[in-house]
């Protein structure tokens, strides 16, 4: 050991290489079934004890067996891939210590000869081993290959300087040569260049990687064989390489599959990467319990939707059958939620395999079954058994919530979801169970609220500058004027009837009374007194009514953000709300106030004597 390593041990360092090399002394002593059936027990606990970790593994099971798994045959599949892999990890303890004899009693290579040819006079194969089985037996089989020059496999160092050399030596002791990616890839690709087999754990998850789907579903996957394989150069062949437990104490090594890598006709990173995690994702379904399933191997991060060139997004529509499917439980206010969908149009168009599922209270689920981005919309009575219907299960497990509503009951219905990565506001209630957290800027101008929202979505996409307005969703054949006199705000947010009388009285055209079905009756009795035709609608079906070619006089509330949203021009009396913040997005628009010291109050009453939307003119109104 170098005196440079020694100087950096810690002495609970020193303690944990000690007793490591305790304990490979007691292994040296056990029977390698004896170790398996220890790993067993073990198992058994981590299960029962666990779970958390029980959580973890059926989520990965449902993503690699049957999205539609549950109940009591997800919960044996879960147990049993415990047990497994509990076993699998303590034999691989024991594998480095086992003698030439245990060795060949344990081990059957099966494709061997196959894969020594394959790795001789030149030629380079690139082993793409999935975390599966008792993998340390790959570093035990190089006597096996004595054709082959050289035997290596990429590994990850330990932070234990200690421990790092004790585990180094083990593996290398049968002649397998150890790369660590953090002394660079130079010896990596000498021994491509030279020939002979290199073993690369290619189904770790990496936010550095590419992201390409794997058992269907879009990953982080290393591009390293890939890079080896290109480095070859025509004198490279990529084999799936795995071991998988048959019996207790004993293992296959699987050799014998080879990796096609010009299916599509592509020999791009990308295109060998897809072609790796098919394959692995084959071999591992032929004993699908011997896989290391008990971490977040489909691990939704902060930035989960990464650049993808043209080639990528190609790969993930033609392989991915389970979409990253994020819940987004919008705010209780119909005003307020309308205002996120510039958030969720960034969100949907940011990754191919996307999929929107909006939580809402009961008047809003109607309106978001409109919107084209949204897949599938709850509400807030029960989400959580509505979420887990036979319907919504079988798409496989949710990635990511969005809590934009402060509604605490449902918040504790959807964290019975996780494993979930939780993002919203600073200011949110919750904001002790949120991973990330968006805290708007303090001291500068007010801002639209709708920009709020993007800064959250811009945490962890980059934003392509999706607009409020559509107005190709509106009725573009529509034409007219429309009064919307009923504000959904509250009473504070009103006009003298006197001067709705003159707006009437100097618009030209057709004039429409247009008013929600909760003012059906104070809308008619207006109507008539202004003699005008009234139109009772839902929030949903405004885009029918309202277009490009309208405009809407109106007191702020749902009905102005609605007309926006479909590209009609709206003329906004704001009496609570400031026009800075809430006045309706988009072009063309007028928002018109009053400063008055109580403006805005954000109150559904006015508590004034007089009322500052009183002392707004038809004159101001009605101008351009």
């Amino acid at each position: 050991m170098s005196e440079q390593s020694v100087k950096k041990t810690t002495c609970s360092q020193k303690i944990g290489a000690a007793a490591y090399m305790a304990f490979c002394f007691v292994l040296r002593l056990l029977d390698i079934r004896v170790v398996a059936t220890f790993g067993r027990c073990i198992g058994y606990l981590v299960w029962a004890l666990m779970p958390g970790r029980r959580r973890i593994v059926a989520r990965n099971m449902r993503i690699v067996v049957d999205p539609a798994l549950k109940g009591a045959k997800l919960s044996a599949l879960v147990r049993r891939n415990i047990v497994r892999t509990t076993m699998n990890l303590a034999c691989t303890f024991k594998t480095g210590q086992m003698t030439e004899k245990e060795l060949k009693r344990s081990v059957n290579i099966i494709g061997g000869d196959e894969f020594e040819e394959k790795a001789s006079d030149g030629q380079t194969i690139i082993g793409c081993i999935p975390h599966a089985g008792n993998w340390e037996i790959l570093a035990r089989i190089r006597p096996y290959f004595s054709r082959v020059k050289r035997f290596g496999s990429m590994y990850r160092r330990l932070d234990n300087p200690i421990l790092e050399e004790l585990v180094y030596k083990t593996r290398s002791r049968y002649g397998c040569e150890m790369f660590s990616s953090k002394k660079g890839l130079k010896e990596v690709f000498r021994l491509a260049k030279e020939g002979g087999l290199l073993g690369v754990l290619s189904d770790q998850f990496t936010q550095q990687g590419i992201f390409l789907p794997y058992f269907g579903k879009v990953t982080g996957t290393t591009p390293l064989p890939s890079l080896i394989y290109k480095r070859c150069k025509g004198n490279g062949h990529l084999m799936a390489v795995a071991t998988r437990n048959t019996a207790l104490g004993k293992w296959d090594v699987v050799l014998s599959r080879r990796i096609e890598t010009n299916a599509d006709g592509e020999d791009d990173i990308a295109s060998i990467t897809q072609a790796v995690n098919n394959e692995i994702a084959e071999v591992q379904k032929e004993s699908i319990i011997d896989g290391f399933w008990m971490h977040h191997r489909w691990k939704p991060t902060g930035r989960f939707a990464p650049n993808v060139d043209e080639v990528q997004k190609s790969l993930i529509r033609k392989y991915c059958t389970l979409p990253f499917r994020i819940i987004i439980c919008v705010p209780e206010e119909f005003e307020e939620a309308v205002l996120t969908i510039p958030f969720m149009r960034e969100l949907a168009a940011c990754r191919p395999d996307m999929q929107l599922n909006v939580v809402c209270p009961e008047e809003q689920q109607a309106f978001w079954k409109t919107q084209e981005y949204v897949t599938h919309v709850v509400t807030t009575i029960r989400p959580l058994q509505q979420l887990e219907s036979d319907e919504l299960y079988k798409e496989g497990p949710y990635d990511y919530l969005f809590m934009l509503s402060e509604n605490r009951k449902v918040f504790r219905e959807l964290k019975a979801l996780m494993p979930l990565y939780t993002s919203g506001f600073a200011s949110s209630p919750f904001k002790k169970h949120l991973r990330t957290k968006c805290v708007p800027e303090c001291g500068k101008c007010p801002t639209p609220r709708i920009e709020d929202y993007l800064t959250l979505a811009s945490k962890h996409i980059t934003l392509s500058g999706q607009q409020y307005a559509d107005a190709s969703r509106g009725n573009t054949a529509a034409t007219g004027c429309f009064l919307a006199p009923f504000s959904t705000l509250g009473k504070a947010d009103s006009w003298p009837i006197e001067k709705w009388k003159e707006v009437v009285s100097r618009l030209e055209g057709k004039v429409t009374l247009l008013a929600l079905e909760r003012d059906k009756e104070a809308a008619a009795a207006m109507a008539e007194q202004l003699g005008i035709p009234c139109t009772i609608t839902q929030p949903e079906a405004v885009a029918s009514i309202l277009g490009p070619n309208t405009k809407l006089y109106a007191v702020d509330g749902l009905l102005p953000q609605l007309a926006a949203l479909v590209g009609c021009r709206c003329h906004v009396i704001m009496s609570s709300r400031l026009a800075a913040v809430y006045a309706p997005p988009g072009k063309g628009h007028k928002a018109v106030y009053r400063h008055t010291p109580c403006h805005p109050c954000y109150r559904c009453e006015c508590d004034q004597t007089a009322h500052c939307a009183s002392e707004i003119g038809v004159d101001e109104f009605l101008a351009e």
